[in-house]
């Protein structure tokens, strides 16, 4: 687009931003890819129009992710556009080259708002669903372990032995046999488990 037709657009309300993108995650191929649909989406947008795109080189970071960038710039026929791009593609900065003043009505403020608090309560039911889901999985997990724990008692007494029976790790069992004691399923004698209910051999007493 030549600077004559920016300018004129720039006059008849349109606004002029710089606007960066990160995408962190993992593996590499996927940053790669999701950083590459976001702009597609942004530039299948009717009212907006991708002047300009740099893409950022893909780097390993801290704890085996991976990070990219994309700068661009981006003409938006109107303000409004502009605050939808930020809500529902999060880019990392923006910053407005042109116009250099705005003026703007209560109506444009609330409707902004309005958006705005949408998006927070879309945000906060998906994190409490994760969240709901997340313990979900750590509570059957636990069941798991417990349950492997007790199978592994029942010939095993040893907290290293039965470690190498359930394939985890002596010192990560050991909240898991306080546990067990606690409930009445385990029985410590000095620095061996028994199972209760189950003999030294492992067969299970007759009541």
């Amino acid at each position: 687009m030549k600077e004559e037709e920016i300018n004129k657009r720039i006059k008849q309300g349109a606004v002029l931003a710089q606007v960066s993108f990160e995408i962190i995650g993992n593996p590499k191929e996927h940053v790669d890819k999701t950083l590459k649909t976001y702009l597609e989406k942004i530039k299948s947008e009717p009212e907006i129009s991708l002047l300009n795109e740099e893409l950022g080189e893909t780097e390993q970071i801290e704890g085996g992710l991976w990070s990219t960038y994309a700068d661009a710039e981006i003409l938006f026929n109107k303000l409004e556009k502009l605050v939808w791009l930020c809500i529902n593609f999060m880019p990392a900065s923006v910053e407005i080259t042109a116009p250099e003043e705005f003026k703007l009505t209560d109506k444009d403020i609330t409707l902004w708002l309005n958006d705005l608090i949408s998006r927070i309560h879309e945000i906060a039911v998906s994190v409490r669903q994760t969240t709901t889901a997340d313990n979900l999985l750590v509570k059957s997990m636990n069941a798991l372990i417990q349950n492997a724990v007790l199978l592994a008692a029942e010939h095993h007494h040893k907290p290293k032995e039965i470690g190498e029976k359930t394939g985890i790790a002596e010192e990560q069992l050991k909240p898991f046999f306080e546990a067990l004691v606690k409930q009445g399923k385990l029985e410590k004698k000095r620095d061996k488990y028994y199972r209760k209910g189950v003999g030294k051999r492992g067969a299970k007493k007759r009541s």
